[in-house]
C-alpha cells in the first residue's frame, strides 16, 4: 500500500551532510533511513532495533520494518543563519578544572560553523507498507542531529508528480535491481545516500512488485 504525505519543518533541521564554505551544511532533501527509523521508534513494532544502543548502524534490519519511506524531495525551503556551534565539553554543563586542563592541550579549536534548513519549509515523500500500518492522517516524527527536528506529515490523497528513490535503500538493502532511464539523474550526497532523481510512483510500484 502506497501513501502520500506533505511534510512541514515545525523546527529548524541539522544533519550535517555537506561541507561548503567550511560550514558543515544540510542538504534540502529529509532521508528515507531517518524516516524509517523515526516510524519504527513511535510504532516500536521492533523494540530491539529502536531502543538498543548500538556502535554502529545496520541498515539490513529495515528490512523487518514492514515499510519503507522514499526521500523526503523539497517542494519549498529555506536556509538558516549559520552559527558557530560549541563542540566543547564544558560548554553545556558546569567548569571542571580537569576538563579544562585536557581542552588546553587539544590542537583545535572546539567549535564550527552550522547552517540547516528552515522552519517552514515543505518536503513530500512516500510510504510503502508491506504489513497492515495504520496511521493517523496527521501526525509528527522528529529526526535530525539529536531528534531535535519536529516534522508535521499530513497525509495527501493525490500522487507526486515525482518521487526521489534512495538507490542505496532500494539496491543494498532490499536488494532490488535498478534501471536508470534518460529523465533520471543520481545525486551521490553520502555513502547510504545515492538520491534518484525523476522518479514516477509506478516505478517505485513495479521495483517492489517483484
Amino acid at each position: 500500500m502506497l501513501r502520500y504525505y506533505k511534510i512541514t519543518l515545525l523546527s529548524p533541521l541539522f544533519c550535517y551532510n555537506k561541507t561548503e564554505g567550511g560550514v558543515a551544511s544540510t542538504e534540502p532533501f529529509i532521508g528515507d533511513i531517518a524516516l524509517d527509523y523515526a516510524l519504527n521508534f513511535v510504532l516500536a513494532k521492533k523494540r530491539e532495533y529502536t531502543y538498543q544502543i548500538k556502535d554502529k548502524p545496520n541498515y539490513e534490519e529495515i528490512k523487518e520494518f514492514g515499510f519503507v519511506w522514499t526521500i523526503g524531495r523539497p517542494i519549498y525551503y529555506e536556509k538558516t543563519p549559520i552559527f558557530a556551534r560549541k563542540t566543547s565539553e564544558i560548554s553545556d554543563y558546569m567548569v571542571r578544572r580537569d576538563i579544562i586542563e585536557q581542552m588546553g592541550k587539544g590542537l583545535f579549536k572546539n567549535y564550527f560553523h552550522i547552517q540547516g534548513i528552515k522552519e517552514g519549509s515543505v518536503f513530500e515523500a512516500s510510504l510503502l507498507t508491506f504489513e497492515d500500518i495504520k496511521l493517523p492522517k496527521t501526525f509528527t516524527l522528529r529526526i535530525g542531529v539529536g531528534r531535535e527536528c519536529l516534522l508535521l506529515f499530513e497525509e495527501k490523497e493525490e500522487k507526486p508528480e515525482e518521487i526521489w528513490l534512495n538507490l542505496y535503500t532500494i539496491k543494498k538493502i532490499f536488494g532490488k535491481d535498478v534501471k536508470l532511464k534518460e529523465s533520471q539523474m543520481l545525486r551521490f550526497v553520502l555513502s547510504h545516500y545515492i538520491i534518484g532523481t525523476g522518479f514516477k510512483v509506478e516505478d517505485l510500484e513495479k521495483i517492489f512488485s517483484n
